[in-house]
C-alpha cells in the first residue's frame, strides 16, 4: 500500500501540471518594468494602466516622457484621467495641452532620462515653455524638441542651460524663431548637440554656445545660417574635444558667400560631413586627426540674378579649398552631384593637384545605394586607359539568378555610375597612396523591354 506522503506528492505534481504558466514580466520588479515602459511613446505606455491593477501607475515611473502632436491628429483618441480611458472627439491643440499636462501633473517626480516633444502645429509659448521648465527640473538627460511657437519664442531656462546632467541636445525650429538660441551655455556634460533652423546673428551668438560645452563631440547644424546684413559675419565654432562636424543645407544667401563663413577649431575632429550648397568653411590649424569627410554639394541655380557660369566656378573655387583644407583625409566620400561641380571646368586635370597623403578609400556615394563595388586603384588605371570616350563608367558585375517566373515580371534597367575621366585623373594624381575605390551603385528602377 502506498504510503500517505507519497500521494500527497504525487497530488501536488498533477496539480503543477494543469496550473498555466505563471506571468514572467509581471515578476518582475517595478524598476525593470518601467525601463520596459520608457521604449514607449508616452500614450503607448500610458495604456498599459487597464492591463491590471499593478499596471495602473506603473507608467508614473518611467524615466522617458515622448510627445508627438502628429499621434493625436485622429477623429479620436483616448484622455486619461488618472483612473480610466474615455473617448475624446476634440484633436484641437487646447486638448492636446491638456491632456500633456495631466500626464505631467500624474507623474511621479522621478528624474527624467529622456523627454522629447515634436510640434507641428502653433502652441502657446506658455505650454512649450512650461514643458521644457518641467523637463529641467527633472534632471533631464537627453532632451529633444522640436518647437511650432508663432510669437513670443520660447527661451531655453537657466536650470537647463546650466545643467552638468544634460548628455544630449536636439532643438528644431518648425518657425525660425519658436526657440531662443541661448547666447551662452555652461554644459559641461554634453556630448550631443543638434541644431536646426537657427539664424545666427550678434544678438544671440558670441561663440559662448559652443564653448560652453566643453566637452560637445558631435555637432550637427541643420538648415541654419547668419542672418544677411547683419554684423555678425563669421560663425567660431570652437570645440576642442569635437570629434564629429556635419552641415546640412546651409541657408545663407549666394550674395552673402564672401562676406560670411564657419571658422572650425576643432584640432581632433574626426568625421567632417557637408551637404547642400556650398559655405565658405575654414578650419584653423587643419585637420590632423580627420579619418573620413563627405562631400555631396547641390549646384547653385535658383538665384536668377547671378551668372551661372560665375557661380559654378566659384563653388569649384571654394569646393577644392575645403579639399586642401581636408587633406590628411583617409578615406573621402563625394556625392554624384558633386562630381557635376568637378567636371564644370575641363581644365581641372591642369590645375595643381591636391596631395591626399593619407589618402586609402576613395568613395562614390549616392543617395539610394543598392550595393557597393569596391576596385583596386590598379584596375581603375586599367579601364582609365581603355576608356574610348571621356567618361568612364561604372555598374554591378553581380548577376542576379531569377526563378521561373521571372521572366513573365518586368525586367529591371540596370542604374550606372558615369565619371568624367578628366575628374579620375585629377583625384588619382591627388592620391598617391590610395588603394581603393568604394563605388555605390544606385537601386535598379523597373523598366520595359
Amino acid at each position: 500500500m502506498e504510503p500517505p506522503k507519497f500521494k500527497r506528492l504525487r497530488k501536488f505534481q498533477q496539480k503543477d501540471r494543469v496550473r498555466p504558466d505563471p506571468d514572467r514580466l509581471s515578476s518582475l520588479p517595478d524598476s525593470i518594468l518601467a525601463h520596459v515602459l520608457s521604449f514607449l511613446d508616452t500614450r503607448s505606455a500610458v495604456r498599459t494602466s487597464v492591463l491590471s491593477r499593478r499596471y495602473r501607475l506603473l507608467w508614473t515611473l518611467s524615466p522617458s516622457l515622448d510627445f508627438s502632436f502628429s499621434d493625436y491628429q485622429s477623429d479620436r483618441y483616448e484622455s486619461y484621467d488618472g483612473r480610466a480611458f474615455s473617448p475624446v472627439k476634440n484633436t484641437s491643440l487646447a486638448s492636446f495641452e491638456s491632456y500633456v499636462n495631466r500626464i505631467l501633473h500624474l507623474r511621479e517626480h522621478s528624474n527624467l532620462v529622456q523627454f522629447r516633444m515634436s510640434l507641428h502645429k502653433d502652441v502657446t509659448s506658455e505650454f512649450m515653455a512650461g514643458c521644457i521648465d518641467y523637463a529641467a527640473r527633472h534632471k533631464v538627460q537627453h532632451l529633444r524638441l522640436r518647437g511650432f511657437v508663432k510669437q513670443n519664442p520660447v527661451a531655453l531656462p537657466g536650470i537647463l542651460i546650466n545643467s552638468s546632467i544634460l548628455m544630449s541636445l536636439h532643438l528644431n525650429n518648425a518657425t525660425s524663431n519658436s526657440i531662443e538660441l541661448p547666447r551662452s551655455v555652461h554644459l559641461p556634460g554634453l556630448k550631443l548637440l543638434r541644431l536646426k533652423n537657427f539664424e545666427f546673428c550678434d544678438t544671440n551668438f558670441n561663440g559662448e554656445v559652443f564653448t560652453g560645452c566643453p566637452n560637445l563631440e558631435t555637432l550637427f547644424l541643420g538648415k541654419c545660417s547668419i542672418r544677411p546684413g547683419n554684423k555678425l559675419k563669421v560663425l567660431d565654432v570652437r570645440c576642442l574635444k569635437l570629434k564629429s562636424l556635419e552641415i546640412r543645407c546651409w541657408r545663407s544667401p549666394w550674395k552673402c558667400f564672401d562676406e560670411q563663413a564657419i571658422n572650425v577649431w576643432a584640432p581632433r575632429l574626426g568625421s567632417f560631413s557637408f551637404q547642400g550648397h556650398l559655405a565658405r568653411v575654414n578650419f584653423e590649424e587643419g585637420l590632423p586627426c580627420v579619418g573620413e569627410a563627405c562631400i555631396d554639394l547641390s549646384f547653385p541655380t535658383a538665384c536668377s540674378m547671378v551668372n551661372a557660369g560665375d557661380r559654378k566656378g566659384k563653388t569649384l573655387e571654394g569646393f577644392l579649398d575645403m579639399l586642401r583644407q581636408i587633406c590628411n583625409v583617409k578615406c573621402l566620400s563625394l556625392s554624384l552631384r558633386t562630381f557635376e561641380v568637378m567636371a564644370a571646368p575641363h581644365d581641372l586635370q591642369g590645375r595643381a593637384p591636391i596631395i591626399f597623403e593619407n589618402l586609402r578609400l576613395l568613395r562614390f556615394i549616392a543617395r539610394n545605394k543598392y550595393t557597393e563595388v569596391k576596385l583596386p586603384v590598379e584596375t581603375v588605371m586599367r579601364l582609365l586607359d581603355k576608356v574610348a570616350n571621356d567618361v568612364l563608367i561604372f555598374n554591378s558585375s553581380k548577376k542576379k539568378k531569377h526563378s521561373p517566373e521571372s521572366s513573365k515580371a518586368k525586367k529591371k534597367k540596370r542604374r550606372k555610375i558615369a565619371v568624367p575621366t578628366h575628374v579620375m585623373h585629377f583625384l588619382l594624381q591627388s592620391s598617391p597612396s590610395l588603394e581603393l575605390f568604394g563605388v555605390q551603385i544606385p537601386k535598379d528602377s523597373p523598366g520595359q523591354d
